[in-house]
């Protein structure tokens, strides 16, 4: 049996171009930054307890991270959604096309949310932004 066949050059697959029509991976990577500021209202109470039973009464403890943690979870996994999927949607998409649009736009979303909370964490000098 040989392999000849297998190895065949002019069989090899066309490389793959940018995709003009769609834009299923702009669409989400907009949507998931839309969606990550939104996370918030739901991780700021349960941070706040998070906060309640595990912070000392008095004094720095060794669980302050929880909470936030607690907070910035699920903004982060969807920030980082949007930014993965935004730099997907402009390597996929033709320029100008509404998948790169909806991917720049995200990208743009994602930066001024992080921009945000990088000024509210400096200005208050915690992670945990809440109180």
């Amino acid at each position: 049996m040989s392999l000849a066949p297998l190895h065949n050059p002019s069989i090899a697959p066309a490389p793959a171009s940018p995709k003009a029509h769609g834009s299923g991976e702009g669409t989400a990577s907009l949507a998931f930054s839309l969606i990550a500021p939104a996370s918030m209202y739901l991780t700021g109470p349960l941070s706040l307890l998070a906060a309640l039973f595990t912070r000392p009464s008095e004094g720095p403890g060794r669980l302050d991270w929880v909470a936030p943690l607690v907070l910035w979870s699920y903004p982060a996994l969807f920030g980082l959604l949007a930014v993965t999927l935004g730099i997907v949607s402009l390597r996929v998409f033709v320029r100008r096309s509404n998948g790169w649009r909806a991917g720049v736009a995200a990208l743009w979303i994602s930066a001024a949310e992080v921009a945000m909370g990088l000024v509210l964490v400096l200005m208050d000098g915690d992670f945990m932004i809440l109180f």
